[in-house]
């Protein structure tokens, strides 16, 4: 069946699936649970107390806060009455959230929590200011919080509790679906970006339902089974796949604490989840430090490498030969099973986007039978554009286009260009940026440099806007060079600098929690993370893995030099993404010393 709208397609699972079980999570120790027919309760009694507040079709909402079950209700209700979400990331300050909802022009602010409506009360302060400077007494923006209670702020639990019943309230929400077009606006995100100011990015019905069916048509998505949600609701990544989970008639389960991960894996057991890289060379660098050396590591490598044997033979459609099927069997029994067991067992689908995933880490997963299928996307593309899936990966790709996309690469630039109904119509309110984004002929402009290979699947290289040119004239790519970095388990991010400057430099952030272990492990005495760092082994450590990562590359290449960093990247300063990407200009901004130190 065909859906014009994204309620549509959800209000068709409510019905389908009303006595499945469709939003979990675990608080105070034990489950909650929401069935789909709850949910379209819940969500239709609040769409309609959204409406007795005053607000209209095609008002903006802001969500600002963290993943939880309540977020999709909030959601989903919006959708329902017409209105247009615009999540807001729970790391921003208040001047950001100011930034937003000035933007958007959002009547109202939904908080998941007392310290995060702190916030956003701060943030509407600032724009009350704004409004009496320029003598303006419009409304301001209404305060309500998902769970009170807080004195003076309605709790959306309060106002579906006095809403109608469903009974009561389905015809006038049935006219009010049948009304929305493919075009209306569902949501605005606003692009974390690793340079810039934030811009929203207008997402429609037409673009969701063009991801939905896309999805359909690569992945099996088994009805009744978990997918555990942990990434930012407030990301279009995360967002667009628990579109596709609720309209499979799957639990969504969402983790609430991002440093519970591992754990909610094992507690979850999730048939499915989307993730960044970092998850999968977390689980990959634990299970090789936990194999250690001589025998033990001799056989982890074994079991390894039979896995990866059988897989490949496997998806080539080649037999497996009695004495190789002996040989898995021995490799599940001592190795394998326990890498599934990590990860909380089988998969129908696990993914990865949002950067690279080296080939040595696909590896591994593939030999324990837990393929993990890369992805392209941005938010301006709903957000796939490309994946590997079932029957079509290809390893260093991030897949071949999805059904209704299309790509190709500009001749002079190599940018990747993507048109389709899953891009956006542009940026709200911004004609002027929406016209350099997107070019007359409809494609949008992705700023990612790549290519596509002999049968049709997509390499990314790096950032139009991330090349560097040093004072010798040198192109490079950091990108590959600071993923190779961060694959190490003692480093957590990394930002390579150099451009208009005669050599390559970089910032390095160790992963403390590993870093301590290796170091307590060969005995070295410290007490600080500044002691830490001042030991000479650590320092040849580093230099070491500089030193190897650059060994096959060009001169201009190589890191000269660089600097470890004593204290973290946070999102809360502005150094990381959500989706834990550097973003390069605040960093540098920081460490602007250190780097002038390193060119001195």
């Amino acid at each position: 069946m065909s859906h014009r709208t994204l309620l549509s397609w959800l209000s068709a699972s409510m019905r389908e699936n009303s006595g499945l079980v469709a939003l979990r999570v675990r608080r105070e120790g034990r489950w909650h649970t929401w069935s789909y027919r709850e949910l379209d309760e819940l969500s239709s009694r609040l769409a309609v107390a959204f409406l007795d507040l005053g607000l209209s079709q095609g008002d903006r909402v802001a969500i600002h806060a963290g993943n939880s079950p309540e977020w999709t209700v909030v959601d989903i209700a919006c959708l329902k009455a017409g209105l247009v979400s615009v999540p807001v990331y729970t790391t921003n300050t208040p001047y950001q959230v100011a930034h937003v909802l000035r933007d958007s022009g959002a009547r109202a602010v939904v908080c998941g929590t007392a310290g995060l409506l702190e916030v956003a009360s701060e943030a509407i302060a600032v724009l009350d200011e704004e409004a009496r400077q320029e003598g303006d007494d419009g409304a301001r923006v209404q305060r309500l919080i998902m769970r009170g209670p807080v004195a003076g702020v309605p709790a959306i639990t309060d106002l579906i509790a006095a809403a109608p019943p469903l009974a009561e309230i389905a015809d006038d929400l049935a006219e009010r679906a049948a009304r929305l077009s493919p075009d209306d606006m569902v949501t605005i995100i606003y692009t974390s970006g690793t340079t810039g100011d934030p811009k929203g990015v207008v997402i429609t019905h037409r673009m969701l339902c063009h991801q939905l069916a896309a999805i359909a048509t690569r992945f099996e998505m088994p009805r009744g089974e978990r997918n555990m949600s942990f990434l930012p609701l407030s990301h279009a990544y995360e967002r667009a796949w628990t579109y596709v989970v609720l309209a499979a008639g799957m639990e969504s389960c969402s983790v609430t604490d991002p440093k519970a991960v591992a754990a909610a894996m094992i507690d979850i057991q999730p048939s499915t989840f989307v993730s960044v890289p970092r998850l999968y060379e977390k689980v990959y660098a634990g299970a090789h430090a936990k194999a250690g050396h001589g025998l033990k590591r001799g056989i982890f490598d074994w079991a390894v490498r039979v896995g990866g044997i059988v897989e490949l033979r496997r998806a080539a459609g080649r037999s497996i030969s009695p004495l190789l099927a002996a040989q898995l069997a021995i490799a599940d029994r001592l190795v394998l099973r326990n890498v599934r067991a990590a990860v909380g067992g089988h998969k129908y689908v696990m993914a990865a986007g949002g950067a690279p995933l080296r080939r040595e880490v696909e590896e591994f997963f593939l030999a324990a039978g837990l393929p993990v299928y890369q992805g392209y996307g941005l938010t301006e593309t709903a957000p796939m554009v490309s994946c590997n899936a079932p029957g079509m990966t290809r390893f260093g790709t991030v897949g071949r286009p999805v059904p209704g996309t299309l790509v190709r690469i500009a001749a002079e630039t190599g940018e990747v260009l993507v048109r389709g109904d899953n891009v956006t119509p542009g940026y709200y309110e911004r004609p002027e940026e929406t016209a350099v984004a997107i070019d007359d002929d409809g494609w949008f402009h992705t700023g990612d440099v790549g290519y596509l290979d002999r049968d049709g699947y997509l390499v990314i290289t790096d950032r139009i806007k991330d090349l560097i040119v040093t004072t010798q004239g040198k192109n490079v790519a950091p990108g590959p060079i600071e993923s190779a970095l961060a694959a190490d388990p003692l480093v957590e991010a990394a930002l390579v600098v150099g451009d208009g400057r005669p050599y390559l430099t970089a910032l390095v952030q160790p992963s403390f929690d590993d870093l301590e272990a290796h170091a307590h492990a060969q005995g070295w005495r410290f007490e600080t993370h500044e002691e830490l760092l001042a030991l000479g082994e650590v320092e040849a450590y580093y230099d070491d893995l500089v030193g190897r990562i650059g060994r096959n590359s060009a001169k201009y290449e190589r890191i000269q030099k660089f600097r470890l960093l004593a204290d973290p990247l946070t999102m809360d300063a502005g150094e990381l993404t959500p989706t834990l990407k550097v973003r390069r200009r605040p960093v540098e901004q920081r460490y602007a010393a250190l780097i002038r130190e390193m060119y001195a």
